[in-house]
């Protein structure tokens, strides 16, 4: 509602601006669909104004493809830009003042396109925040490589941590748009709803017990469990074991060196008795 864009003739939005490289390969999934939300209201206010949207991938998916129709139909200008050819944009002088100039090979037409832009608009990648880290260590829970938290299981369990009576949701996760956001924090209160109406939490038997007598305090165990249920006693230099976090999984028992670890029910002895019976 600026009175500025009664004056802008030429609007040029590039896409995937610091995301899909090197350093950030991950797609931020929103900015797509939001830089065409924000053309369409501009083509609203300011039915003259030019809009140049210079992209890699369109990724409108589901109902945004609807957004990105009205935009084509309402004189939006898509202009696709090889990852290895990137815009350039250059400051020049044009009768006398400082303007923008966006130079950008177009690969369907195998020209390189000059476009004046009164307003330029970079749609930037969406990173994790800086104290993921610290609150990953805090709570015990994973981080994916991108720096995002990492839930248990994509498909059957997509808001638990490995960790018990810990959720996730929102760009936590990753980038995602506000409805996909509300949806998944409606499912991570829905499961955190089942553990606080309960009275009391019944772990399983199935746990792994460390031998003091042998164990070193050497930590693999600890760096190898994926629910975070070992600990090094810093005063006594042994493992230490959550017996409610842990799965009884036995990779801390596979790894550990001195043979301290044994899941409950599987030893080694009782697991070669139990081979040797058949």
């Amino acid at each position: 509602r600026s009175p500025r864009l009664s004056s802008i003739q030429n609007l040029v939005i590039i896409q995937c601006v610091g995301s899909r490289n090197d350093e950030r390969p991950y797609c931020s999934r929103i900015c797509c669909s939001e830089s065409i939300k924000c053309a369409l209201k501009l083509k609203e206010l300011n039915p003259e104004v030019n809009i140049y949207v210079l992209y890699r991938d369109i990724r409108t998916y589901g109902f945004k493809e609807d957004f990105y129709r009205e935009a084509r139909d309402k004189g939006v200008i898509f202009i696709l830009y090889d990852p290895d050819s990137k815009p350039e944009v250059q400051l020049v002088k044009v009768n006398g003042s400082d303007t923008l100039k966006v130079v950008v090979t177009d690969p369907v037409l195998g020209e390189q396109l000059q476009i004046e832009a009164d307003v330029l608009a970079l749609a930037t990648g969406i990173i994790p925040p800086s104290g993921g880290g610290e609150l990953a260590k805090l709570f015990k829970v994973p981080l994916n490589e991108d720096g995002f938290f990492l839930e248990a299981h994509v498909k059957l369990r997509p808001v638990d941590f490995a960790v018990d009576g810990v959720f996730l949701c929102g760009m936590a996760h990753s980038p995602k748009l506000i409805d996909e956001s509300i949806t998944q924090a409606k499912a991570a209160v829905s499961r955190a709803t089942m553990v606080l109406s309960r009275g009391s939490m019944t772990v399983g038997g199935t746990v792994s017990v460390v031998d003091r007598a042998k164990c070193t305090g050497c930590g693999v165990c600890q760096e190898v469990c994926p629910f975070k249920a070992i600990e090094v006693d810093a005063k006594d230099m042994v493992a230490v074991v959550n017996e409610a976090l842990c799965k009884g999984c036995g990779v801390c028992a596979s790894s550990c060196r001195s043979g301290a670890l044994d899941v409950k029910g599987f030893s080694d002895e009782q697991i070669l008795s139990a081979v040797q019976a058949l």
